[in-house]
C-alpha cells in the first residue's frame, strides 16, 4: 500500500497536495481492505486486491496532479481589475467637477518627491494595491496563521506607540508650541501600523484555530483576544473601525463554533455572543458618561448615531432631488427656490461631500442613481466572487478566514452607504466604499490577495492542516 501511495505521489508535482492526497488514498485503501477481510480473504490477499482495485499508480497519480496543482481564481482577478478602473474613471470625471476641495500628495519615487493631485494619487494607490494583492496571492495563508499571536501582538503594540506619539503631537500643537524633531521621528517610525490594523480580521482565524478542540477555554481565550483587539484598534477616534473589526472577529468565531473547532452548544452559545457583544457596550458607555468618566467630546459618537445631525440632513436634502439620470433640482422657500444637486453639492456649505463618506451620494447629486448602482453591482459581485472562491476550498481555516476578510469589505460598503443615505452621521471621514474610494484601496486589494491565495490551495489541504498548534507525540 504505501508502495503504490508513494509511487503515485511521485507523479504529483505540487509537494504541499501530497499529504491531503496520500491521507485520503490510504484511508480508502484502508476501508477496502477492511471490507475484503469482512468477506472472508486473507489480510494479505486483501490488501493486495485493494491496492489492484485502484489502478495503475502514474496514470492516477497524473490525473490527481491535474486536480491539485495550485489553482488562480481568474474570475476575482478580472473582477478587481474592472472595478480599480472604474474608480479611476471616476476619479477623473469627478476631477472636472468644481470643487471647495483641493489637495495634494506628495509620493516618494527614485525621481524624488512627486507631487500629485486627487486622481494620480488615487492612481497610485490601485497600482499598489494590485501590487499588494498579487504578493499576498504568492504567500501560504496558513503560514501566517501559523505565526497569527505573534503578529497580532506586534501589529497591536506599533500601532498602540503610534497614537500615544499622535495624540502627544496633537497636544502640543493645540498648545501652539514646536513640536521637537525626536517625536517627528518617532511617529514616522510606527506610523505603518495603522494602516495595516485591517489585518488583525485574518490573523483572528488563525488564533483561533489554535484553539480547536477546546471546550469553554477555548472560547474564552477566543473572546479575550477579540476584546484586546477591539480595545487595540479602536486608536485615536477611530470608533466605527474597531466596531468594523469586532463584528468581523465576531462572524469568524460564529463560523468556527459552527464546524465545532471550539466545542460548546452551538445555538445558546451563538445566540450569548452577539446578544452581549452588541448590548453589553451601550450600556457601558452610557453608565460611563453618566458617571463621567468620558467627556462631551467623546460620547458624540455614541448619541450621534440616533440624534439629528448637519450631516445626516444634508444628505438627504440632496437625495430628495436626484434623478436617474444627470442632475436632479431640490426646491426651496415653498418650491419659489430651485437649486441643482449639481450646485448643491459643491456648494461651501455642503464641502464635507468632498470627502470619501459621501463620494456615493455625490455621484448620484452629478451624474444620476444609475451609475450609483451601476457602481455597487460591480462592487457586490467583486464580493460575491471572494465569498463563492472561499466556499470552495476544503480547509475549514481558509474558510474561516476568507469569510472575515470579506465580511469586512461587506461591513465597510455598507456603512459608506448608511452615511451617504443619511442614516448614519458623517464621523470623522472614517467610512469608504471598497476600491472606488482612495482611503483604503489598498487595503481592501490586500485582502483579495488572501482570498486569492486561500483559492490557490483549494485543493491541496484537506479539511484540517497543522499550524503548529498541536504537540508532537
Amino acid at each position: 500500500m504505501e508502495e503504490y501511495i508513494k509511487k503515485l505521489l511521485e507523479q504529483v508535482r505540487f509537494e504541499k497536495a501530497h499529504k491531503a492526497i496520500g491521507d485520503e488514498l490510504r484511508s480508502h485503501i484502508e476501508d477496502q481492505i477492511e471490507a475484503n477481510v469482512a468477506d472472508g480473504m486473507e489480510k494479505e490477499a486483501a490488501e493486495k486486491n485493494a491496492v489492484e482495485g485502484m489502478g495503475d499508480p502514474v496514470e492516477a497519480g497524473i490525473a490527481l496532479d491535474k486536480v491539485h496543482r495550485p489553482q488562480i481564481a481568474w474570475g476575482v482577478i478580472i473582477a478587481a481589475l474592472v472595478v480599480g478602473m472604474i474608480g479611476i474613471i471616476i476619479r477623473l470625471f469627478l476631477s472636472k467637477v468644481p470643487s471647495s476641495y483641493s489637495a495634494e500628495y506628495s509620493m516618494h519615487s527614485i525621481f524624488g518627491n512627486i507631487t500629485v493631485g486627487p486622481v494620480g494619487w488615487h492612481i497610485y494607490n490601485v497600482i499598489r494595491g494590485i501590487v499588494v494583492m498579487l504578493f499576498l496571492y504568492l504567500i501560504d495563508y496558513t503560514t501566517v496563521a501559523k505565526y497569527s499571536k505573534i503578529a497580532t501582538v506586534i501589529l497591536l503594540g506599533f500601532y498602540s506607540i503610534s497614537t500615544l506619539i499622535y495624540k502627544k503631537l496633537m497636544l502640543i500643537s493645540t498648545s501652539y508650541s514646536e513640536i521637537p524633531d525626536s517625536y517627528l521621528y518617532l511617529y514616522d517610525a510606527f506610523k505603518w501600523a495603522g494602516p495595516l490594523v485591517f489585518l488583525l480580521v485574518p490573523l483572528y482565524a488563525g488564533i483561533i484555530y489554535k484553539y480547536k478542540g477546546q471546550k469553554y477555554k477555548g472560547l474564552l481565550k477566543s473572546l479575550i483576544w477579540m476584546g484586546v483587539i477591539g480595545i487595540g484598534a479602536s486608536g485615536y477616534y477611530q470608533e466605527y473601525r474597531a466596531i468594523v473589526i469586532v463584528i468581523c472577529l465576531l462572524a469568524e468565531l460564529t463560523i468556527a463554533i459552527k464546524k465545532e473547532w471550539i466545542k460548546v452548544p452551538k445555538i445558546p452559545v451563538i445566540a450569548t455572543l452577539w446578544s452581549v457583544i452588541l448590548v453589553v457596550p451601550v450600556v457601558l458607555v452610557r453608565i460611563m458618561y453618566e458617571k463621567g468618566l468620558i467627556n462631551e467630546k467623546q460620547m458624540y459618537f455614541a448619541w450621534s448615531l440616533l440624534a439629528p445631525d448637519i450631516s445626516k440632513n444634508n444628505a438627504k436634502e440632496v437625495l430628495s432631488g436626484v434623478k436617474a439620470f444627470g442632475s436632479g433640482n431640490v426646491r426651496y422657500m415653498g418650491g419659489e427656490l430651485t437649486v441643482s444637486t449639481r450646485n448643491l453639492v459643491v456648494s461651501q456649505n455642503y464641502n464635507n461631500f468632498d470627502y470619501e463618506n459621501y463620494m456615493m451620494t455625490k455621484i448620484a447629486a452629478i451624474w444620476g442613481v444609475v451609475l450609483v448602482l451601476v457602481i455597487i453591482a460591480a462592487v457586490a459581485a467583486l464580493i460575491v466572487f471572494g465569498f463563492v472562491s472561499t466556499a470552495k476550498t476544503k480547509n475549514q481555516l481558509g474558510v474561516v478566514m476568507g469569510s472575515g476578510c470579506m465580511m469586512w469589505l461587506t461591513i465597510n460598503a455598507l456603512l459608506n452607504m448608511l452615511v451617504g443615505l443619511g442614516v448614519l452621521p458623517d464621523y470623522r471621514t472614517s467610512t469608504f466604499f471598497p476600491f472606488i474610494a482612495t482611503h483604503k484601496v489598498v487595503a481592501s486589494y490586500a485582502l483579495l490577495g488572501i482570498i486569492l491565495s486561500i483559492y490557490k490551495y483549494k485543493n491541496a489541504y484537506p479539511k484540517h492542516v497543522d499550524i503548529g498548534f498541536r504537540k508532537k507525540r
